[in-house]
């Protein structure tokens, strides 16, 4: 392996380990430069991104880097064009007065810094979210301040575990407003410390005072990385007034409720909750399964029923891990060109965890709930489903009620036919049928999930 494709491969593994405030504040900008007798050599923007990286993440790199090269190596982080000041620097307490003429250093770090760029992820917007009962609050809330922005709910607060959208709910939030002409800019709390720290170091504060308060939309994620940091805390707070005097629209989201947040200052913690606080938990069963089906069909792939359920019934936490799960068995399928089978979904699953009975889901759906989330889903009552028309709509909804139960319950196929009113014969038929037709057809692919999803959600 090349030790360039080795870095790019290693940035990839630490996107995963890593929180992803960290990956982007520390890792996502390193740039390969040479190795040479067994030592990676990498470059960083400045001497702070160095330091840290240094003292905090050269391990965990050190490591991931060793399995992907496939030998023990050493790394070197170099700082790209230095500045090495001609007098040591100090950097005054927050909130004093204003620094003096521009240095060719601070020429330098607002030069740098000019370019406008509102850092949003182009994979995260509001018809890629997912919406279902765990979520409804925060996404009808962060639609309302796309729609008005400062003029309905300011601040947003945003508030659940990590995994399970806030992020993603941001980024939409942002692409909205940034179509429409808005000056917004997404960042972490994390980043807009390491941001002001800088601006200290290279005597630029008034142009990151400049950059925070002239935004339209401010939308912050981690807030709750600014506890214990009493000057951080000063200077967001001036920023947060500034904004919000202007009617600015702000965004925030933590992994906690603001009177969970130790160590944060009174007034911060007042204006959080000024506006809407809406917590997002984590996706039911028929939001996990959307979420899969989803993903899954962004990438290009069509995921069988039973294995979107497989991992669903496993994962049960937040959608970060979901997604980190389907990737691993759809990657599993390509390289190994086994196809999506049951067996190989379930090898992947049980790594690392203990075995489940996936039969018990099945055992709690019976075929009635079957033909009712079928008759819902295609506009049909339950009398033209178990009755004997002969219209094609009903004769096409029939066979995915069958088809459906076959597959989702424990019945058998003389089962299901007392329940539809139809011989063993005629059930055997529509169920190949609908079989034989989902690979080639999304559309009944999409009518399938969507009869599930309903099933499952009202059986949960």
């Amino acid at each position: 392996m090349k030790p360039q494709d080795a870095w790019r491969a290693t940035q990839g593994q630490l996107r995963v380990q890593l929180h992803r405030a960290t990956y982007d504040t520390w890792v996502r900008d390193c740039e390969f430069v040479a190795f040479h007798n067994g030592v990676f050599t990498l470059s960083v923007r400045n001497a702070y991104i160095k330091d840290w990286l240094e003292k905090r993440l050269y391990r965990s790199v050190k490591h991931t880097l060793s399995g992907i090269f496939r030998q023990p190596i050493d790394i070197e982080f170099v700082v790209s064009n230095p500045y090495i000041p001609e007098h040591p620097i100090t950097a005054n307490p927050i909130g004093t007065s204003e620094f003096g003429g521009i240095e060719p250093a601070a020429r330098e770090y607002v030069e740098e810094n000019r370019d406008w760029n509102p850092r949003l992820n182009a994979n995260y917007s509001f018809d890629t979210f997912v919406v279902g009962a765990s979520n409804q609050l925060a996404f009808a809330a962060a639609q309302a301040i796309s729609e008005r922005p400062a003029e309905t709910y300011n601040p947003l607060f945003i508030y659940g575990d990590s995994g399970l959208g806030k992020t993603h709910l941001l980024h939409a939030i942002g692409h909205k407003l940034d179509s429409q002409g808005y000056k917004v800019l997404y960042t972490t709390a994390e980043q807009f410390t390491n941001h002001l720290v800088e601006s200290i170091r290279h005597k630029a504060t008034i142009d990151f005072r400049d950059t925070y308060r002239n935004l339209d939309i401010l939308l912050i994620d981690d807030i709750q990385f600014l506890a214990n940091k009493g000057n951080i805390q000063e200077e967001f707070f001036h920023t947060f007034n500034a904004l919000h005097s202007q009617g600015k629209q702000i965004v925030l989201a933590s992994d906690r409720h603001p009177e969970d947040i130790a160590a944060l200052g009174e007034r911060l913690r007042s204006r959080f909750i000024w506006g809407l606080l809406v917590d997002i938990q984590p996706p039911e069963f028929a939001t996990r399964l959307a979420i899969l089906t989803d993903k899954a069909e962004m990438q290009g792939q069509w995921l069988p029923f039973e294995i979107a359920e497989l991992i669903a019934e496993y994962i049960e936490g937040n959608v970060r891990d979901l997604e980190g799960t389907l990737t691993q068995v759809l990657a599993y399928s390509t390289l190994m060109g086994t196809g999506l089978t049951l067996d190989m979904a379930e090898r992947i699953l049980r790594q690392g965890r203990e075995p489940r009975d996936m039969s018990t889901m099945k055992r709690r759906l019976r075929v009635s709930d079957v033909i009712e989330a079928t008759a819902r889903c295609c506009q049909l009552s339950l009398s033209d489903l178990v009755g004997k028309s002969r219209n094609r709509d009903v004769v096409n909804a029939r066979h995915l009620a069958i088809y459906i139960a076959r597959e989702e319950t424990d019945a058998s196929l003389p089962e299901i036919g007392d329940a539809l009113g139809r011989n063993h014969s005629t059930v055997l038929y529509s169920y190949n049928k609908i079989a034989s037709q989902l690979e080639d057809d999304p559309e009944l692919r999409e009518k399938v999930r969507a009869i599930c999803e309903r099933m499952y959600s009202a059986t949960a």
